[in-house]
């Protein structure tokens, strides 16, 4: 009877912990429809550093191009690519809104985006700032709604987070359960509490919306010059002198696709882990058991009714698998709903979230391990230590 109950009281918390993060999910600020905005609104500049981005550099300068916001400029700089990237932007030349730099050398101390965002900021003229990765596709209002929801919400930096286009299997198995583990340790809807503290929020780097005032009295990217997740500590840094960062999701406003197949997810996620594990610290092995116990504890319980049953346990049989079952179908209905809403994908794929959070966290293992060994991780040429 005491295993019945313990079971019972296990399943039970792990419904009570998708609901939470229904909740959580649900209570995410969202970005409203721009205002109207007059011919004198402040300048805007867009910011594209792109390195070795010939399949993706064409859209989204189309997309920054393509903005409904009165006043605002283009530059893109090309941070030393070996592929097509240069060609791409050449065929833009005849439009004057935008500017195409060439990379400087990388100075020893720095980052390779970091130099990238600090060479087009001194280059940039506008009021805000728009820090766009290359593999983002904009959508004419982005500009004028991160204008509108930084103004209503008195925000100094505004961060949000874009469609994410999915593909190949290994990003629809891998990615969903990866942003669910950050946004754990980085919970969005807490970014503007004032109790929050700056080690508890970031930016994402895909799109970053800054005062340009406020990122002069830090720095700009000068103070995060060594930091491979620049855009978190960039975040931090801000939140930390004692200006406001806000979040928001922004799926109708910007999209991206993030990588193309499996290499690229486990590079790329392995170069964030090993980056993300000295920033967050503890939280982030605290969000690691708390997303393990909500994708596997209803296949922990059903394994072990099934046990009870073999071993001729009978009693709470029935109780043991059923709790097993209904708390299985709860993570099922919230996985389902995640892939639906947020990736446009069939909710079946929520069968296979336990395996890919595992698959993230192996990978993640991976990348620390390789950078506690010297020999560190890898991504577009260039290695990084952590």
């Amino acid at each position: 009877m005491s295993i019945t109950l313990a079971v019972v009281a296990a399943a039970a918390l792990l419904i009570a912990g998708y609901a939470r993060e229904w909740a959580r999910l649900r209570a995410r600020p969202r970005l409203a429809p721009p205002e109207p905005l007059s011919a004198d609104a402040p300048l805007v500049s867009v910011l594209i550093p792109a390195r070795n981005e010939e399949r993706s550099i064409g859209r989204c300068a189309s997309g920054a191009l393509a903005q409904r916001y009165p006043r605002f400029e283009v530059l893109v700089l090309d941070d030393a690519s070996t592929d097509g990237t240069a060609a791409v932007l050449a065929g833009f030349a005849g439009d004057v809104r935008l500017r195409v730099l060439r990379g400087r050398s990388l100075p020893q101390g720095w980052v390779g985006k970091s130099f990238a965002c600090q060479q087009l900021s001194e280059q940039a003229r506008g009021e805000w700032l728009l820090f766009l990765d290359a593999d983002t596709a904009p959508q004419p209002d982005l500009v004028a709604v991160l204008l509108t929801h930084s103004r209503r919400r008195n925000l100094d930096l505004l961060t949000i987070w874009p469609f994410l286009e999915l593909g190949t299997f290994w990003e629809r198995v891998m990615l969903p359960p990866f942003l669910a583990f950050i946004t754990t340790i980085y919970p969005i809807e807490r970014f503007e509490h004032p109790a929050t503290r700056p080690e508890e929020v970031l930016a994402n780097g895909q799109c970053i919306f800054v005062r340009r005032s406020v990122y002069a009295a830090i720095g700009g990217h000068g103070a995060v010059r060594d930091e491979v997740l620049e855009d978190v500590h960039l975040a931090q840094a801000i939140r930390a002198a004692g200006f406001r960062v806000g979040g928001a999701e922004g799926l109708e406003y910007l999209s991206t696709r993030m990588y193309h197949n499996g290499r690229e997810v486990a590079e790329g996620l392995a170069k964030h882990a090993a980056a993300g594990a000295r920033n967050s610290g503890a939280r982030s092995w605290q969000a690691a058991v708390w997303q393990l116990a909500l994708a596997w504890g209803p296949l922990t319980l059903i394994g072990v009714g099934a046990a009870l049953l073999a071993g001729g346990l009978g009693g709470g049989v029935v109780f043991v698998m059923v709790a097993g079952v209904l708390a299985w179908m709860a993570g099922l209905w919230l996985w389902g709903a995640l892939y639906q809403r947020r990736y446009r994908l069939s909710s079946l794929y929520a069968l296979l979230w336990p395996f890919g959070l595992l698959a993230y966290l192996v990978v993640a293992l991976r990348g620390m391990w390789h950078v506690r060994s010297g020999r560190g991780v890898s991504w577009k040429g260039r290695t990084y230590a952590g």
